[in-house]
């Protein structure tokens, strides 16, 4: 079998991927859409697959319960460690909790829907016996059916269901996710012409395991082919520095961080912890902590839970005290995502060593007096103490006369700001430029220097924040230029909208100015109408929730067809204000006219482009450019021509984005889809 996108070209370094999954039509079913999904979201790839049958399939009388943990999945592992396939996929609740060190794993990011339900024979005149395959389910049969069995059933997800169709058993606790993708849905009561019929089950009442209604793809460990494959699915971990215990020290952009993650490993942070609310238990917060002779967890079991999050495609976010690089262990966990290619950052943070000095008077640079310090550990016996000197690009060449000429140095422009960049060398043979910029000179360091793509961000203040953390989660280092400003039109302050049915939004943008600049009385507001969970979000960070929003589609199309189909079921006749940017156009309003709506349509904000000093301002270095609008495309061509792009990667959101480049580049130019 091959995947979707056969014919297409192939990357360099790919061949036709060989892979395998178990037999039963439930794991060829959704294999063969992995297969799918990767050919769709990674250029060039093609595979071929292969059924391969394990213990957990040959052996239908050892209970789950007494099974080894790789039941499902040994003869799988065999067949990658000698090569007879490229890659597994498995359903990931069937992957043992430790996955063997000679294997490599990630999941893949499209999960169906992760609950259980009951599955009743349409035929039985009560329940009596119940089908189960773990002691989680037995525990739910128990309450809901206290006057039932809960027999053990075994077999691949079809043949339960031929055993309950036979008269086994009078219904069967089995993942929903497994009858979506082998039926396209879940078999409902009205289905008449399927024997059974399936009733979901409140996750309040059966908690799925972790990694139900999830595909997971293992593979060699070392394959830097899949390594390459997984790279576009996971999200850089970040390295957050919390300063010291005062949370009050913690830096915007680490409350970002936080804000932003799906799961946060935190050390003995009191502070941090006490403000957030932190935990010991599994959920997004997890205590990692080590204090001297107390430690939580081991070193090397924190870097495989960092690695092992990352590629469940979660956003970690590994939060240490004080300042990440200082005495913070951290090149023992960047060296096990290094080893698997997964991409992280480093955030800089407020450092014990200034939080104990500065504020209480121990000046360590007291001019006159202090000329510099030395900060170290008694508890390393590393033999390197690397030097630092501020302020150094004039006296460079002078300063590195004193040391060994074998020693290598670097001279850091513009930390962490847009012009950031890395000179190194030898002090033997110094290769500095002549500059008038200000630099931090080391040397003697350890480690290398990181050298990470640039992607310069051209969208508005109100989507820069999505930017920045899509273009982080593959480990780029984001350059922020916006192109253009969202300038709110004056008379929004005089909007009454207490006359309207509903208020139309389709962008977050809109939602943000729309309640920023009217003086409207919340307490009778209207409906709000949505196109997307993008623009719901921002709305329900002003506590509403969208009343109306398309389900799938979430483009103006989708709100379109949502919006006349409420229109229609009401009889029209509703009253509606259109709210959008200049730049929209009138087709939402006249679709909802056309359906019987009475609509009102407001420009509520101009996109007006961002002047700067080019003589104080020059554009950045950049490898690759992201347009969120046409707007922003017209303004960086105008202001830097076409020819700034040439050689370097476009990534756009949208068609009208697209269409507003030069021909060549709109065609090149790649769909930035990751929010």
């Amino acid at each position: 079998m091959t995947s979707p996108r056969a014919g297409c070209g192939t990357i360099r370094g790919m061949k036709i991927f060989k892979a395998g999954a178990r037999g039963s039509a439930l794991s060829v079913a959704q294999a063969e859409s992995a297969i799918g999904f990767l050919a769709a979201r990674v250029k060039g790839f093609r595979a071929e697959l292969s059924a391969i049958k394990t213990p957990g399939d040959r052996d239908l009388s050892t209970p789950i319960g007494e099974s080894p943990e790789d039941f499902f999945t040994r003869d799988l592992d065999e067949a990658v460690r000698s090569g007879k396939i490229d890659f597994a996929i498995h359903s990931a609740k069937d992957l043992p909790a430790k996955i063997a060190d000679d294997l490599d794993w990630f999941w893949l990011p499209e999960r169906e829907e992760p609950g259980d339900c009951i599955v009743f024979r349409r035929d039985a005149a009560g329940v009596r016996k119940v089908g189960v395959s773990s002691a989680r389910r037995t525990e739910y049969v128990r309450r809901r059916f206290p006057d039932a069995e809960a027999a053990e059933i075994r077999g691949a997800i079809d043949a339960r269901l031929d055993q309950l169709a036979a008269g086994a058993y009078d219904a069967v606790i089995m993942a929903v996710a497994g009858l979506k993708r082998l039926f396209g849905r879940l078999p409902e009561a009205a289905d008449v012409q399927l024997p059974f019929f399936a009733e979901r089950i409140p996750l309040s009442e059966l908690q799925p395991p972790e990694g139900q209604g999830v595909l997971a793809v293992v593979f060699k460990a070392g394959d830097r082919r899949m390594a390459k494959i997984r790279r576009q699915f996971v999200k850089a971990v970040r390295f957050t520095s919390g300063g010291t215990g005062d949370a009050g020290l913690m830096t915007v952009r680490g409350m970002r961080d936080l804000d932003e993650a799906d799961v946060v490993l935190y050390d003995d942070l009191t502070g941090l912890a006490r403000v957030f609310g932190a935990g010991d238990g599994g959920g997004k917060w997890r205590r990692v902590g080590k204090r001297c002779g107390a430690h939580s967890m081991g070193q090397d079991e924190i870097s495989r839970l960092i690695c092992d999050e990352a590629r469940k495609g979660r956003r970690v976010v590994r939060l240490k005290g004080g300042d990440a690089g200082l005495f913070g262990r951290l090149a023992e966990e960047t060296a096990a995502l290094d080893a698997l290619e997964i991409p992280y950052l480093v955030r800089p943070g407020v450092s014990a060593l200034v939080a104990a000095t500065t504020p209480n008077g121990l000046s360590l640079t007291k001019r006159g007096e202090a000329r510099g310090f030395g900060v170290f550990t008694p508890r390393s016996t590393g033999a390197k103490t690397p030097q630092v000197f501020f302020m150094a690009s004039k006296v460079a060449d002078e300063v590195l006369k004193k040391f060994p000429k074998d020693e290598r140095y670097a001279m850091v422009y513009d930390a962490c700001g847009p012009y950031e960049r890395i000179e190194t060398g030898v002090c033997g043979k110094p290769e500095l430029p002549e500059t008038a910029e200000p630099g931090i000179l080391v040397v003697g360091f350890a480690g290398e220097p990181r050298a990470r793509r640039r992607v310069l961000l051209t969208c508005s203040a109100a989507v820069m924040p999505l930017a920045v953390c899509a273009a982080e989660d593959r480990g780029w280092r984001a350059v922020e230029w916006p192109m253009i400003e969202l300038r709110a039109r004056d008379r929004l302050r005089e909007l009454d909208v207490s006359g309207f049915d509903a208020v139309v939004l389709t962008s977050p943008s809109a939602v943000r100015i729309f309640f920023e600049n009217t003086a409207c009385d919340r307490r009778r507001l209207p409906e709000f109408w949505t196109c997307g969970a993008g623009t719901d979000a921002e709305l329900r960070k002003y506590g509403i929730a969208s009343d109306l929003m398309p389900e799938s589609d979430f483009s103006a199309k989708g709100l379109i067809e949502t919006a006349c189909a409420r229109l229609t079921a009401c009889g029209g006749g509703r009253r509606i204000l259109r709210l959008r940017s200049a730049k929209a156009g009138d087709e939402v309003a006249e679709a909802l006219r056309a359906a019987g709506a009475e609509v009102e349509d407001e420009v509520l904000y101009d996109n007006v482009p961002v002047v700067r000093d080019a003589a104080k301002e020059r554009l950045p270095d950049f490898d690759a450019v992201f347009f969120a609008s046409a707007s922003a495309v017209e303004a960086f061509l105008a202001e830097y021509g076409a020819e700034t792009l040439t050689g370097r990667r476009v990534l756009v959101i949208g068609k009208p984005t697209r269409e507003a480049l030069p021909a060549e580049l709109g065609a090149s130019a790649e769909e930035f889809a990751w929010f």
